[in-house]
């Protein structure tokens, strides 16, 4: 199997000024000709899954899969996982390369008359905690996070209490759930939720799982620190609309900051609604004849609050075929981790369907490129794309490209009023060619006037059988 080489992390953010500009909206782009908005799926590793239900304690279980995490740390990455025995479970793994698992035995949480197993949470174990619902387990999908001095917070769904709770950790193992977070909560949810913590507004965020008139749907709350809630809307902002075929609901959506915009995962659950209570009908007759899979799509925002997606409403993540581990259901991870100059996508799959009484689960990878999400794409005939105005200090362009044998994509910088400032016109550039996340466009001269420094200017990108990923002023 491909080992894969763990990079250093590009920073998510630091000032709008370092974000890498993206093509999933408009936002960067003020014209264009000739080109095409494409959007890009990952590809899924030849070799999955990569993590099976190869233990004691996992076999005759659902089967491992991701309603959880997956953050890179210390050289090496780190899972929080899940699967359902006798209540759920919560395990951990970890990986060198990405693609080989080791499930330590971490000694802490007594299953079967034993702890030599890589369990960190399950049915609580503290005589002084009395559950109504014991058997279910403390913790569903775990978001776990790690900022630097601080300790490991982990949220997820508490279902032996029915409540949205809070814990904390030195190590990312052991963990001291609030007691409060019991029997209040939170705030109000449904089983499925998803946490981040924001790096643009200091804060975590939380989506949530309600209902609309379409079916199932998500909400958005925040918190500067992790115990006091607020909802901005009590209410889903999230849901299906006319452009979604009517089978068409939300099971959960994780959210990750990526380059200034928030990028969410939607778990599309793919069945009729009885979308009136007039109808008189139980979940069950809604849902007959559906497909009742789910696989996952792409959207993203500016503010948490209004959401886009893709106009083709396909999805980013499919379902396998037939037979395969996950040709029926698919859960991401709660955000990517960059390797390799890559994003990699871990889910859980299975092979059955949401309501079907027996199937099996196991953890697949899938992988594009950094910023992969969306190209501007360019045939033999070319085309070009104006960047909105920006301030710049020096004539350095960095791109994220890659071209086809005689592809090529080239630049010039505009002044406001269109005009290429001399010595940085297209004719001047020397245009790339090949394959590259993190490449700089260069001019034959190298002498900025001294007039432009800190003047708005734009970029004309000019490309030719190429696609464009992303760029970014140096």
């Amino acid at each position: 199997m491909r080992t894969l080489r763990l990079l250093p992390l590009l920073p998510l953010l630091a000032t709008a000024a370092e974000h890498r500009r993206l093509f999933l909206d408009s936002l960067a782009v003020q014209e264009q000709a000739g080109l095409e908005r494409v959007f890009h799926r990952p590809v899924k590793f030849a070799g999955n899954p990569v993590i099976r239900s190869d233990t004691q304690w996992e076999r005759g279980s659902s089967g491992p899969y991701l309603y959880g995490t997956v953050l890179r740390e210390n050289g090496k990455l780190r899972m929080w996982y899940h699967f359902v025995k006798n209540g759920y479970r919560n395990a951990y793994a970890e990986s060198l390369d990405g693609v080989h698992w080791t499930k330590p035995s971490l000694g802490i949480v007594e299953f079967e008359g034993s702890r030599d197993n890589n369990l960190f949470s399950g049915v609580t174990q503290d005589p002084g905690d009395d559950p109504p619902r014991k058997e279910r387990g403390q913790c569903h999908n775990p978001s776990v996070i790690a900022r630097p001095g601080q300790p490991y917070a982990m949220f997820c769904y508490g279902a032996d209490w029915d409540k949205v709770r809070a814990a904390f950790s030195e190590d990312g193992l052991r963990w001291r759930f609030t007691p409060e977070s019991a029997r209040q909560g939170l705030f109000p949810s449904s089983d499925v939720v998803n946490f981040f913590h924001d790096p643009y507004q200091d804060r975590f965020v939380a989506t949530w799982k309600g209902s609309t008139r379409r079916g199932r749907s998500v909400g958005i709350a925040w918190s500067k620190d992790g115990s006091e809630w607020t909802k901005p809307v009590d209410r889903p902002i999230f849901a299906a609309d006319d452009l979604d075929p009517t089978d068409t609901q939300f099971y959960g959506m994780p959210v990750f900051p990526y380059q200034g915009l928030y990028i969410g995962l939607p778990w599309v659950y793919h069945a009729n609604v009885h979308y009136a209570p007039e109808m008189k009908m139980t979940r069950e007759e809604a849902e007959a004849g559906s497909p009742r899979t789910v696989d996952v799509q792409l959207a993203w925002s500016h503010d948490l609050l209004h959401w886009t997606r893709p106009p083709r409403r396909e999805p980013f993540l499919p379902n396998g075929p037939s037979g395969a581990f996950d040709s029926a259901m698919i859960y991401t991870a709660r955000a990517p981790v960059e390797m390799d100059g890559k994003l990699l996508f871990y889910y859980g799959g299975f092979d059955n369907r949401h309501d079907a009484r027996q199937f099996n689960g196991a953890i697949g990878l899938a992988s594009m490129r950094l910023d992969g999400f969306c190209s501007m794409r360019a045939g033999r005939s070319g085309g070009w794309l104006v960047t909105r105005r920006e301030a710049l200090d020096r004539p350095a362009v960095r791109i994220n490209a890659v071209t086809g044998p005689l592809g090529s994509v080239a630049a010039e910088i505009l002044d406001v009023q269109g005009n290429a400032v001399p010595g940085f016109s297209r004719d001047e550039c020397i245009p790339f060619s090949g394959d590259a996340v993190d490449r700089e466009l260069r001019w034959k001269t190298g002498t900025w006037p001294a007039d432009r420094v800190g003047k708005l200017h734009q970029i004309r990108f000019l490309l030719r059988e190429a696609d464009l990923f992303s760029y970014w002023p140096d």
